[in-house]
Order: C-alpha cells, then sequence, then structure tokens
C-alpha cells in the first residue's frame, strides 16, 4: 500500500518549513482537528486511514530529493538543506486523540486532538484534511440521507466494498461507513465536495509560549455522559479539567454551547469520545472492519433521534 502523499499541497512543508528557521518547530502545541457540519451532527470517520497513512510514511531519501529539486517562479529552491536534514533526521512525536469512526459528533466538537511538536504538527495537515476531514465530510453526507429517511436498521449489513488506497477508495469507504446506499453512493459522486471554509481544518488552539490563541480554549477530551444506555449531555473538558474532575461523579454542571445556560447532568455512567489514535508517533489504532463501523454509525444515529438532538446539551465544564 502506498502512504499518501502529503506533498500534493506544499503549504503545509513551506509552512513548517517558516517554524525550522524562525525556531517555533519545537514548541509544544495543541491543535484541533475542525469540521462544521451543514446538518445538526457530525460523523467522525478517517481514523483508521491515518494510522495506515503514519504506519507507512517516512522522510525516505527519494522524497527528501524530490523535495530537494522544487523551485519557486524565480527558480530557487523551495527548500532549504538545513529543514531537508532536519526532516531526515526526524521522529514523529505527536499525539493524536480522535473520535471512534461512525461515532456521531456535535457542532463545536473537534473531530481530533493534536498534541506535540509545532511543525511536526503542521506536516500533517494534508493528510489530516484528506484522510479525516474529508472522511468525515463523506459519511456524514450519507448519515444524513439516513436521519431524513428515519432509516437506520438493517436486517443484514451489506459487505463492505474492496477499496484502493487512494481519493476514490477513501470516499467510497466513508460512505460505506456512513450508512450509504449503493445508489445513494453513485449520485453523490455528481455533488463536488466542499473544501473546509475559514475556521474549519488544522486550528492552532495552545502553545507552550503565548497560552491560547485564536480565542479557542482547549479542550482535550468530551465526556459524553448517560443514564442507562441514554446519551444525557457531552462535557467538554480542558486538561486541567480532565484531570481534576472526578471519575466517580454522577452530576455535573455544564454551559450550554448552544444556548449559554448553565446545566445539571446527572448520569450514570460516562464515555470518553476521544481514544488514542497516535501516541509519540506511533498508530495505536486496531484495524476495524468498515461494516462494524457502519452499524455504529447507524446506533448513533437512531440513539440521537430518540435524544433528541435540537435539545441536546454540550459545552464546557462549569
Amino acid at each position: 500500500m502506498l502512504a499518501f502523499d502529503w506533498l500534493s499541497d506544499l503549504n503545509p512543508a513551506r509552512t513548517a518549513q517558516t517554524a525550522w528557521h524562525d525556531g517555533s518547530y519545537d514548541e509544544p502545541s495543541l491543535f484541533h482537528l475542525i469540521y462544521r457540519p451543514d446538518g445538526p451532527f457530525a460523523i467522525s470517520c478517517g481514523a483508521g486511514l491515518l494510522a495506515e497513512h503514519v504506519r507507512h510514511f517516512r522522510f525516505a531519501p527519494p522524497l527528501i530529493l524530490r523535495m530537494g529539486q522544487m523551485a519557486d517562479a524565480q527558480g530557487r529552491a523551495l527548500f532549504s538543506e538545513s529543514f531537508l536534514n532536519h526532516l531526515q533526521r526526524l521522529r514523529l512525536r505527536v499525539d493524536v486523540w480522535a473520535a471512534p469512526e461512525g461515532m456521531l459528533l456535535l457542532p463545536g466538537e473537534p473531530l481530533a486532538v493534536l498534541r506535540g511538536p509545532y511543525a511536526q504538527i503542521l506536516l500533517m495537515e494534508s493528510a489530516l484534511r484528506w484522510l479525516l476531514w474529508r472522511s468525515t465530510q463523506w459519511a456524514t453526507r450519507m448519515a444524513l440521507l439516513r436521519w431524513e429517511k428515519q432509516a437506520w436498521s438493517e436486517e443484514d449489513t451489506p459487505s463492505a466494498p474492496a477499496t484502493a488506497f487512494n481519493f476514490d477508495g477513501w470516499k467510497i469507504r466513508a460512505e460505506y461507513i456512513g450508512g450509504g446506499f449503493a445508489d445513494d453512493i453513485l449520485e453523490t459522486i455528481k455533488t463536488p465536495s466542499r473544501p473546509p471554509d475559514a475556521e474549519e481544518g488544522l486550528v492552532h488552539v495552545w502553545d507552550a509560549k503565548t497560552g491560547n490563541t485564536g480565542g479557542h480554549k482547549p479542550l482535550v477530551q468530551i465526556r459524553r455522559v448517560y443514564r442507562s444506555n441514554h446519551a444525557l449531555g457531552d462535557i467538554w473538558l480542558t486538561q486541567e479539567q480532565e484531570e481534576k474532575a472526578s471519575v466517580s461523579k454522577t452530576s455535573a454542571s455544564i454551559v450550554d454551547a448552544r444556548t449559554h445556560r448553565h446545566k445539571t447532568l446527572k448520569f450514570t455512567r460516562f464515555q470518553n469520545l476521544y481514544q488514542p489514535l497516535l501516541v509519540k508517533g506511533h498508530p495505536v489504532l486496531a484495524n476495524t472492519r468498515p461494516g462494524y463501523l457502519r452499524q455504529r454509525t447507524l446506533k448513533q444515529l437512531e440513539a440521537f433521534h430518540f435524544a433528541p438532538l435540537s435539545e441536546y446539551p454540550h459545552g464546557w465544564w462549569d
């Protein structure tokens, strides 16, 4: 399998090179991968693709040679020798937590939380956009069709289509996980995918030098709380709040992101939405069958239809 060619977009590498030359490349940083759904929810997808990409990707000599031969319109080298030498020595040290594929997320909830050296996260931007962000867009589009039809039951799960590790394969995989029928998947070929808007994609939330950036609070975890099997709300936590919040608590107060009102949630159990995907640059995500992920999507749609979503509280721990 060929790894994703992140050099198809040179902007992340050039931004990382700037960080290398100004000395900020190794600053500990926190980023969110943001997707703003057009509907009331998003279906997380693509974590397995990102794990596979990282398992296979290396800054091998042929790649470094290719970068060294790239030039701008004036014929000047795009990448300096010192930066290329840095890439040859680089060992990925980024931690990534992502919502499991097929998990329903509310507007304002990141697809993934990334922590690590500033430039290393920048270098991952293209892969994150194509493998996680795009997959989520495709899966969500299919799930919304199911949502509108209130069709989330399948007597027999259709077999997952064979897919290649390329644009078309990623799209088919995501639309299958999103619950798409064969006819729906064929129909969406005519519908172009929109690019991320200015507030989507990889968003820099925090760094060790300046603290909060861009007005974003450094969310690192979401606790989805339940009474029995019914989801009651999502509690957004910073690193400090997660460390202090007792796992034995059965109630919590939040400030709802939609209404800005205080609300108390009383629950019997909770689930942490973000699970490890990369630990110090090493993939830790187990390979999960697409058919299982598809069923997770459908179960999420069924559960949240009866929540109901329009009243479902989600926001910061108070």
